[in-house]
């Protein structure tokens, strides 16, 4: 049976094509490919298949990304690359049984959307220079949408999707983009508010330790993403927004000490959960809120969803339905759960394991270079942030894609091998030329020649008395001999 190596290399189609582009230099441009389609807010239908840029660009990128992941190119496959390849087959058969066959199309994409972005980040963002690049252009873009995002803020009216409606399917606002504080919420080039202060939010930590310390590079990334975040009007971006602060306060201020902040972190779960007549979730989602009748109202949404997923464990609801009251939406802020419900308890404790599984590999990556570990803070500070505030709300379309290609764009951090350097060959004398040169002298099979080291000069004894000593082997001039020393007498 034939290795997936071995397909990736007999396979002239997608895969080598994508894979020589990278070799050529062209991944730069892959990579801000990828990113200008996560804000492109168009739709389109084909074969009755609802498009839209970044799920062309999925479906093309999807197999050769992770054939090149596995075949062992991109560094060590890691566990996190299996149970996001477990997650996505899981998702797909499991929608696939509960809709009896008859929506393989949609859950063919649903399971694309959700796996292809993390591979499509393992295989675009490999380095330093990678990663910075990433993170410069969704600064760059959140300050070239900001003059849109501040007037319809004020005047609640979408720029760019007005503009595009007359040709392509674009989002539109909604009755839960209501005002609030005198302003309306943002949309940008998202399908709701939440969605776009998502996408501001993930710049905040990575803008902070990448600037290592300097005021005049931190504020701008900072800025742009706090004040995106501020104008979705969306609890849960705040969240995310106010828990990365927090981790950076606490490793300025404890220089670090993670693990005990893990620690106290499950000591305070520990006691919510014994002090108060609720579960920490159930807590967290109905008091992060703007409105305290949201938050019961999700509370309700929380406790029948989770009743439903009990009656399909394994394989979940899909796009079924489940019992709850009238007065209740069909929408479920929860991302973890709405996965429970799509494909059961085991498509969530896949994802949700990838999730911790990356942190943990993150957080062991053996890295000296203190720029390197800024950046490995500050990528691990975005994933908890993120990952608790799914716990309060529901992400899809490009905001999920581009969720699981930051993780994959962070996982070169640990796959490859930074404390690595190339030793440096002791100069090696040859037969003919200087005897220290900077090139060492190869054979014909390669490997460099040895040359047998040039015998010290005999020490003669008594030399003083012979009239003669020996000159040193490195001198440029032999030393003259010495003449008798007269005998001095009394």
């Amino acid at each position: 049976m034939a290795s997936i190596d071995q397909m990736a290399g007999s396979r002239p189609g997608r895969g080598a094509a994508l894979a020589a582009a990278i070799e050529k230099g062209s991944a730069p441009a892959l990579l801000i490919l990828f990113l200008f389609t996560v804000l492109m807010p168009i739709r389109f239908s084909v074969g009755g298949t609802v498009l839209s840029p970044i799920r062309v660009y999925l479906l093309i990128a999807i197999l050769p990304c992770a054939i090149q992941v596995f075949s062992g190119r991109l560094g060590r496959v890691m566990l996190v690359d299996w149970l996001f390849l477990a997650y996505g087959f899981w998702l797909f058969m499991s929608l696939v049984i509960t809709t009896s066959g008859g929506r393989i199309p949609f859950a063919g994409i649903t399971a694309v959307e959700l796996v292809g972005g993390y591979f499509v980040g393992r295989f675009l963002v490999r380095t330093e220079t990678d990663y910075r690049r990433m993170i410069r252009f969704v600064v760059i873009a959140i300050a070239c949408l900001m003059p849109f995002a501040v007037y319809e803020s004020f005047t609640g009216k979408l720029v760019i999707p007005d503009l595009l409606r007359p040709v392509f399917d674009t989002p539109y606002r909604g009755r839960s983009a209501y005002g609030r504080w005198g302003l309306e919420r943002v949309y940008g080039v998202f399908e709701h508010p939440i969605l776009w202060g998502l996408f501001c939010s993930m710049p905040l930590a990575n803008a902070v330790m990448l600037s290592r310390g300097k005021i005049s590079k931190m504020i701008p990334g900072a800025g742009l993403a706090i004040y995106g975040t501020f104008i979705s009007l969306s609890s849960a971006p705040l969240l995310s927004i106010m828990l990365q602060v927090m981790m950076l306060a606490w490793g300025f201020v404890m220089r670090g000490r993670w693990k005990l902040l893990l620690i106290l972190t499950g000591a305070a779960y520990v006691v919510i959960d014994m002090l108060s007549n609720r579960t920490p979730v159930t807590l967290l989602i109905g008091t992060l809120t703007f409105n305290p009748g949201t938050g019961y109202t999700r509370i309700a949404i929380f406790d029948y969803a989770w009743a439903g997923v009990k009656t399909s464990p394994w394989i979940g609801l899909g796009f079924q339905d489940w019992d709850r009251p009238g007065w209740l939406t069909t929408s479920v802020d929860n991302f973890w759960l709405m996965i429970a419900v799509r494909c059961g308890i085991v498509g969530a404790g896949l994802l949700m394991a990838a999730f911790l599984m990356h942190l943990v590999l993150l957080s062991r990556a053996k890295i000296a270079d203190p720029g390197l570990k800024a950046l490995r803070v500050g990528h691990g500070i975005v994933v908890v942030g993120v990952a608790f505030t799914l716990a309060t709300v529901y992400m899809w379309g490009a905001i999920s894609v581009f969720v699981m290609f930051y993780l994959g764009a962070g996982a070169w951090l640990y796959t490859q091998d930074h404390n690595h350097s190339d030793a440096q060959t002791a100069p090696v004398e040859t037969d003919s030329g200087p005897r220290y040169t900077r090139f060492a002298r190869v054979s014909r099979g390669g490997r460099p020649l040895t040359i047998p080291p040039t015998p010290e000069p005999a020490i003669v004894k008594n030399a003083r008395d012979s009239g003669t000593e020996p000159a040193t082997p490195y001198s440029r001039f032999a030393r003259k001999p010495s003449l008798p020393r007269p005998n001095r007498t009394s």
